[in-house]
């Protein structure tokens, strides 16, 4: 992957090694994992999920501060925590490719706030903008331009989170947007094809779409796991703990028996699954900012904690890409012929953007 080490704070100097520990935070849990670094590559030292009382984060705001940073301070004890690597939910945020012309490495950041306005919906003064070069810096390449992914974010979300793990005693290293931790963890290391990515979590779904290693589009689809539970606990007049049962016991694998489980997950899926489709067929038929044609989806990788639903991903072969799996989130870390993590599959996707945090100081 080109560096995508999105909203570093306090670089460090490079011969100074800090733990490498990833924080996912969601509206409903905290997903935390650690790696250690031996002789043999990277293994997990610790890795762990925490359920949050609902309504603390909302849409990856902040609403509880003072409770929130309990249950920061109680984690930084249980699992020593002191330098972390935090996602930043992408439903805020803007990532995008832009075009600057050939200028001084040290000038681009001036040149993106001057122009920044034309492209977000906010101003300068209001936002966090980070950017990495993809090509056009190297004299041999010979361009006019110099190609920038660019990652915008809101000053005031940005500073919640700040607030969040100071006020907790926990320092953040790094932040970055949850799309670039998921592509480092998933995508295989050097694979320059083009992949959709879907993220599958409790409160939305999320979407992007990596090219030459870099990510080109982000969305957030509003539809995650457990809008499906609420539906089967309609359905058949039972508690949202028994009707989450449920869903992991048949997802779409039912006889003609279940055929109520299947009216009461249909709707959900199918609008999750239109969104999916009309982002893929526009990606797939339509040029990019610069008027020039996009490379096809090669690949469509599926990540997050309901992402293993059964049959859920036949469901979405339907219609989509052929090629279309599971993620494997620990293809970059180790090769499972030297490590094998004592973690599940099924359990496994839910740490993709952990994951992708952790593997970020490789590109420090």
């Amino acid at each position: 992957m080109k560096n995508n080490g999105f909203f570093r704070l306090f670089p460090p100097p490079r011969f100074l090694r800090t733990p490498s520990i990833g924080i996912d935070l969601s509206d409903e849990s905290v997903h935390i994992l650690e790696l250690e670094f031996t002789t043999d590559g990277h293994t997990i030292k610790q890795q762990d999920t925490r359920l949050i009382t609902p309504g603390l984060v909302k849409s990856g705001r902040i609403v509880d501060m003072a409770k929130m940073q309990k249950i920061f301070i109680q984690m930084r004890e249980d699992y020593g925590l002191r330098f972390v690597n935090v996602s930043l939910t992408e439903q805020h945020g803007y990532v995008f490719i832009m075009r600057v012309p050939k200028m001084k490495l040290s000038e681009i950041y001036d040149y993106l706030e001057l122009h920044i306005e034309e492209r977000v919906p906010l101003s300068a003064q209001n936002v966090v903008i980070v950017h990495d070069v993809i090509r056009g810096a190297d004299p041999k390449e010979n361009l006019a331009f110099i190609e920038v992914s660019v990652s915008v974010y809101p000053k005031n979300i940005f500073d919640e989170y700040i607030e969040l793990f100071l006020g907790a005693g926990i320092i953040p290293f790094r932040f970055e947007v949850e799309a670039h931790a998921i592509a480092r963890a998933v995508v295989p290391k050097g694979d320059k094809g083009t992949f959709m990515l879907l993220n599958f979590g409790r409160t939305k779904t999320g979407l992007s779409v990596v090219s030459q290693g870099v990510v080109r589009f982000t969305s957030t689809i509003s539809i995650g796991g457990n809008i499906i539970t609420h539906a089967l606990a309609r359905e058949f007049s039972i508690s949202f703990k028994e009707a989450e049962k449920l869903k992991i016991e048949k997802g779409f694998l039912v006889e003609e028996k279940d055929q109520r489980i299947l009216r009461a997950l249909v709707p959900t899926i199918s609008a999750l699954k239109s969104e999916v489709v009309k982002h893929y067929q526009y990606w797939n038929t339509h040029n990019n900012f610069f008027g020039a044609k996009r490379p096809l989806i090669d690949n469509i990788i599926l990540c997050g904690g309901l992402s293993n639903l059964l049959g859920f991903l036949d469901y979405l072969a339907i219609d989509l890409h052929p090629n279309i799996r599971l993620a494997n989130v620990f293809g970059n870390m180790n090769s499972f012929e030297k490590y094998i993590p004592d973690i599940s599959f099924e359990n496994s996707l839910q740490y993709a953007t952990a994951v992708g945090l952790t593997l970020s100081q490789d590109i420090s």
